[in-house]
């Protein structure tokens, strides 16, 4: 897969926006992939049964053990899953531009898309590297993710709790 950051006027965007890359990774993790699909049968029409499921709603939780083993998998494989570039208002940092999301489907049950900027993570800011690598190691032993950002101008967070 390729990652590919717009250039700067920033130093150490590559550094940043890998670590970026790191938080948001997480709000997709938390889950197995699902099971495979099996063929699909001819059967005779099927009976009428009770109603159908409620569907499922936006996840809400995290295991800390799928948590754990994304911040053990270091920044190269987060790399992988966003592209970002830094956002600047008046030629100050805003936050980081999501640009791509990949693959989309791994990306289907978290509220970002491109365009959305990325803020803050747990209240931490995320400018520089090693603010968002205190971020993304807090996150081993925090009860919650919460991730701020703004969509069309307007302030939102992503929660999640994280249970052992």
């Amino acid at each position: 897969m390729t990652i590919a950051i717009r250039p700067s006027k920033l130093s150490g965007t590559f550094r940043r926006a890998s670590s970026l890359a790191g938080l948001c990774f997480l709000t997709a993790c938390g889950g197995s992939e699902p099971a495979p699909v099996q063929p699909a049968r001819l059967a005779a029409a099927p009976k009428p049964t009770a109603a159908a499921p409620a569907p499922r709603g936006p996840r809400t939780t995290l295991r800390r053990t799928d948590v754990v083993s994304v911040i053990d998998s270091g920044f190269g494989s987060f790399l992988q899953r966003v592209q970002v570039e830094p956002s600047l208002a008046d030629g100050r940092f805003r936050g980081w531009t999501i640009v791509d999301l990949r693959p989309t489907g791994f990306w289907d049950a978290v509220d970002l898309k491109p365009g959305d900027i990325v803020t803050s993570v747990n209240g931490l800011p995320i400018e520089r590297d090693t603010e968002a690598f205190d971020a993304f190691e807090s996150l081993r032993t925090a009860d919650a993710l919460a991730v701020a950002f703004v969509r069309d101008g307007a302030a939102r967070t992503l929660a999640y709790r994280i249970v052992d």
